[in-house]
């Protein structure tokens, strides 16, 4: 698709012929960190869609984080990360090791903005998971239902378009391919606008055009494949005491949906949402509620496809980078009425 090519390249024209901004460095001493944080479980199927799955149960650690973050120069800071999971394996079906960052950040690039290049997260919905807080619980719903990847590996200009940071924005080219390298010519765009009104109130709009290849339909006629995502996230937060938050989705993909009812040669677009709400409450100084519920429909064209997911955890943490959280994890199926229940308790530590 030629506007991808273009797009490219006025971006990288904008950014290199700026003026490099003069920096004090006579003092400055590169420096780095390492960091990084463990959760896993222990896990009870109380309950399976896959009846072969009921009673299973074991430890498990479902992500490990181990992050290098440098500081080139007063103006460059970078960042490595690799991320073990159980999601995915090496051929010996042992834990597997990926890139997860590896990005490079020139700092102030013009007045208030930051250039990024490299494999870094998306826009989408890199605040609400952190009103969330809970991702050793759950990903956050875009991430769960695989809406939109949370890396992808292309260029970055995001920054304040009010000087107090009230207003913000974020804007990327990507290759839509995640942490895999590019095979095809096509990107995506994203673009969102972040304002926070006041310390506790974050409010974001996010869109994203995802381009994809022309498909050819049941009848042999070429059609267009691309896909639009819209989203929006309303969070507020007390930091120790309680934070709330709600965050929808609306995507539509071209002509990715044969419908048997209608024209048996037909396309249609497929349109899936979704919403969730979570919020969690300290009891004490080291102990928390926390509860969600997300509603995700697939494909808003087919009835009794919904999936509905309810969280509900006890964070207890003895330290503030240790916690042990017994949580119950239900998912119902609209489909055929049959429901995910998993008692777990889930360590998380964070060493940096």
């Amino acid at each position: 698709m030629r506007h991808s090519s273009v797009a490219l390249i006025l971006c990288a024209a904008l950014v290199f012929s700026l003026p490099l901004h003069a920096q004090d460095s006579a003092s400055f001493q590169p420096k780095g960190k390492f960091s990084g944080y463990m959760f896993g479980d222990y896990y009870y199927n109380v309950q399976q869609k896959d009846t072969s799955k009921k009673d299973l149960n074991g430890f498990q650690f479902r992500r490990i984080y181990f992050t290098y973050d440098y500081a080139i120069a007063p103006n460059f800071d970078t960042r490595f990360r690799l991320e073990a999971s159980q999601a995915e394996l090496f051929s010996n079906g042992k834990i597997g090791v990926f890139v997860k960052d590896a990005w490079l950040k020139w700092k102030n690039i013009f007045d208030g903005s930051d250039f990024v290049f490299g494999m870094s997260p998306t826009p989408t919905y890199e605040a609400s998971e952190d009103v969330w807080g809970y991702r050793p619980l759950e990903k956050t719903i875009m991430d769960l239902r695989g809406i939109v990847a949370p890396r992808d590996i292309g260029v970055d200009l995001k920054g304040k378009l009010i000087g107090n940071g009230t207003v913000n924005y974020w804007l990327k080219v990507g290759n839509n391919s995640g942490n895999v390298p590019e095979s095809d010519k096509f990107k995506r765009f994203y673009g969102q606008i972040h304002i926070k009104p006041t310390p506790q109130v974050q409010l974001i709009a996010s869109a994203d055009f995802d381009a994809g290849p022309r498909i050819t339909d049941l009848s042999g006629q070429p059609r267009d494949h691309n896909g639009i995502n819209l989203s929006g996230f309303a969070g507020y937060r007390e930091p120790n005491k309680y934070s709330l938050g709600i965050e929808g989705f609306y995507r539509t993909i071209q002509n990715n949906f044969h419908d048997p009812v209608k024209e048996a040669l037909a396309l249609d677009d497929q349109t899936t949402i979704g919403v969730s709400l979570f919020a969690w409450g300290a009891v004490s100084d080291d102990v928390r509620l926390v509860g969600r519920f997300d509603l995700f429909d697939p494909n808003t064209s087919l009835d009794k496809d919904g999936i509905y997911l309810f969280i509900g955890a006890l964070d207890y943490a003895p330290s503030a980078d240790v916690h042990i959280m017994p949580n119950i994890y239900f998912q119902s199926y609209q489909a055929d009425f049959a429901s995910d229940v998993i008692a777990r308790i889930t360590f998380y530590y964070i060493f940096k």
